[in-house]
């Protein structure tokens, strides 16, 4: 019986869609479908029955949209953020989850900047001014090179952030236990911890997966140690993030603005949307990685993921590794670098496997 792959996000560009046909040469079936806005549960369990893999967005695949499925083997995440998977569920059913880490460094570091920008130089007020014939000005800005840059986190993204900090003449400041302290000063950054990161930095942008011990953890201690006039960035996950504190940080002038690229609740509802609304607030819709460059290699990277599980082959980037102990999957070797996306090479991570 051929197997089956349901793929839940956008493949094509520019006509063409090498993801699928990846998994077509491999002999899977593969079944494209959308989900309606926000991806109801009920949608999930319909679209996963029967299949054996799946090219995953945003859905939520848990015990209860996948309660009903006895087929699937690999679940892979069409990017690097993993919190809408229940990767206990998925260890203790022997399911294979995946990321894509890497694929979308570029377009996600680009989109830093751009928030960056957009929120010290005022760049959306002044937009607005000129296209409704208002006052042709914009409040006072600051360049950036006077500006120093904290990252709290330097994976892959971090690694594309601190290049194009450099090249704007910021000092970067880093705090990333898990990454080895010389690779960060190889990028031109400076290994700090996180009460000094707080102290200096006059920009703080976030780049760590959302998981139980990081959710929210930008709280009202975490802000209040912040200097003030300074921003925060977010091009990461909303739910790192405790809006109430923020907006009280924001409305009380002990930070100038932030830029966020993703919220506690997407599209923005309740307090989410009194945060998004704030002048001093630039907001996208959770857009970062939304590149064809981009996009076109996460959804390789994926499909080629699920095309060694189901070959019974380990993958490169499996999230819950303690599964394999229950699979048998063919080791990788050291030379076998899975599907020939572009990954970048010069940050040695060595951090377990977040969860």
């Amino acid at each position: 019986m051929t197997e089956r792959v349901i793929v839940t996000v956008g493949i094509e560009f520019y006509g063409q869609q090498p993801a699928r046909d990846l998994l077509e040469r491999a002999g899977l079936e593969c079944i494209q479908r959308s989900g309606s806005p926000g991806w109801p549960d009920d949608e999930t369990r319909e679209y996963i029955t029967g299949m054996q893999g799946i090219l995953a967005g945003a859905e939520f695949l848990n015990a209860s949209t996948m309660g009903h499925t006895n087929d699937m083997r690999v679940i892979a995440r069409n990017g690097v953020g993993f919190d809408r998977v229940d990767l206990d569920y998925c260890t203790e059913r022997g399911i294979v989850v995946t990321n894509t880490p890497g694929s979308m460094a570029d377009a996600v570091a680009d989109l830093t900047f751009a928030l960056l920008l957009a929120a010290v130089r005022h760049v959306v007020a002044g937009n607005e001014n000129v296209k409704a014939g208002g006052v042709y000005d914009v409040p006072i800005g600051e360049d950036l090179a006077s500006l120093t840059l904290g990252l709290v986190g330097c994976g892959h993204i971090g690694a594309e952030t601190v290049r194009r900090a450099r090249a704007f003449k910021m000092p970067v400041l880093v705090e990333d236990p898990w990454v080895d302290p010389q690779r960060i000063r190889d990028l031109g950054a400076k290994p700090v911890d996180r009460s000094r990161l707080l102290a200096e930095a006059d920009v703080i942008s976030l780049h760590l997966p959302l998981t139980d011990e990081s959710a929210n953890f930008v709280d009202a201690g975490f802000l209040s140690a912040m200097k003030p006039g300074s921003w925060l960035l977010n091009t990461a996950r909303g739910g790192l993030v405790d809006e109430d504190a923020l907006i009280d940080a924001l409305t009380s002038g002990h930070l100038a603005g932030a830029g966020l690229d993703c919220q506690a609740t997407e599209p923005p509802e309740g307090r989410t949307k009194d945060l998004v609304a704030l002048d001093n607030v630039v907001a996208l819709p959770h857009c970062a990685s939304k590149t064809a460059t981009a996009r076109k290699a996460m959804s390789i990277a994926a499909a080629q993921s699920i095309v060694e599980v189901l070959g019974g082959q380990e993958p490169e980037f499996v999230v819950n590794r303690d599964v394999l102990k229950k699979l048998d999957l063919q080791p990788r070797t050291g030379d076998d670098t899975g599907c020939g996306v572009d990954q970048p090479s010069d940050v040695v991570l060595v951090r377990p496997p977040q969860r």
